[in-house]
């Protein structure tokens, strides 16, 4: 299982990593992530060395947003040091090629890139570090089987501070009567949309190019034998064995995703960012309690007042 799950991600990383960077709704959904997560922080924020462990970070799509992230509350990045592991040979590449371009932007920050399994029994002795201030995991928890996924929580709890954070995403299981086409039309329409209002012909047929990509990245993962995705209630009631709090609901690209942002020491936490979701959500079985919904039209008049964000 845990073979196939690398190998799968070696074979897609490259087309992972194109399209990851061009869809505005993974990169907000990344975004959403690194707010929380570094409000969550509270007073630590500002102490003089602040460690960052990303744990199945594939190619870094998230330090970016972490970071100026950080930068934006912290002031400075000075002593900040950010490692990321992953057990896809070919995601640690990628990091390492994204890292040199990093390092320019952020150069105060001390990067680590690591090719090591979370569920290895030597991962934590690999990391040669101590406890992180923040422990942070990106859509990775899903990949992996269900009887193996509280195991993976407990370890990410362990790896954090006594006043660390511990911060995850997860996408759910969709209802059976939602295809994937009928989350990916509305935004995809929008994004070919936008393309052409802010870029002209060239820049839309670079999205539409990435969508085609993403088409075949979902046709082959579906085709993995990959464990089904957590239910709402299921993940819901796994955080609550590991005494971790979801925090907020939000919509990305391939779906639900969960948000769970925690303090190990219970700490109470400040008010953390909201993020809404795709309307085609609303009032499906299972999703009636999700907070808030977005039309598409709103979604596209998010599309143009975030422009710079997307250039």
């Amino acid at each position: 299982m845990f073979e196939t799950h690398h190998q799968f991600w070696n074979q897609w990383s490259r087309a992972y990593q194109g399209f990851s960077e061009t869809i505005e709704p993974y990169r907000a959904a990344q975004r959403s992530l690194a707010q929380a997560a570094v409000a969550a922080l509270g007073e630590n924020l500002k102490q003089e060395k602040l460690s960052v462990l990303d744990v199945g970070g594939g190619a870094g799509n998230l330090i970016r947003p972490l970071l100026e992230t950080l930068a934006a509350h912290r002031g400075n990045l000075k002593g900040v040091t950010y490692t990321l592991t992953d057990g896809a040979k070919d995601m640690i590449e990628l990091a390492n090629g994204r890292i040199e371009g990093l390092k320019k932007s952020f150069c105060e920050v001390e990067f680590r890139i690591l090719h090591a399994d979370t569920l290895a029994d030597d991962f934590k002795e690999n990391l040669e570090q101590g406890l992180a201030d923040l422990v942070i995991s990106s859509w990775n928890i899903e990949y992996y089987p269900t009887e193996k996924r509280c195991e993976i929580l407990k370890r990410l709890i362990h790896l954090a501070h006594p006043q660390g954070v511990v911060a995850f995403s997860s996408t759910v299981r969709l209802p059976d009567s939602l295809t994937v086409r009928d989350m990916l039309m509305p935004l995809g329409q929008a994004q070919v949309l936008q393309a052409l209002v802010t870029g002209g012909l060239r820049e839309m047929k670079r999205v539409i190019t990435s969508l085609k990509q993403i088409a075949e990245f979902g046709v082959a993962f579906n085709n993995q034998q990959f464990p089904p995705k957590p239910t709402l209630s299921e993940l819901k009631e796994l955080t609550k064995q590991v005494s971790l709090e979801p925090v907020s609901v939000a919509y990305h690209l391939f779906g639900a995703s969960v948000m769970v942002v925690d303090r190990k020491d219970r700490s109470t936490l400040p008010a953390l960012p909201k993020t809404p979701i795709a309307q085609v959500l609303a009032g499906k079985t299972g999703y009636e309690d999700y907070p808030e919904t977005i039309l598409f039209w709103s979604y596209f008049r998010f599309l143009l007042r975030n422009r710079p964000e997307l250039e």
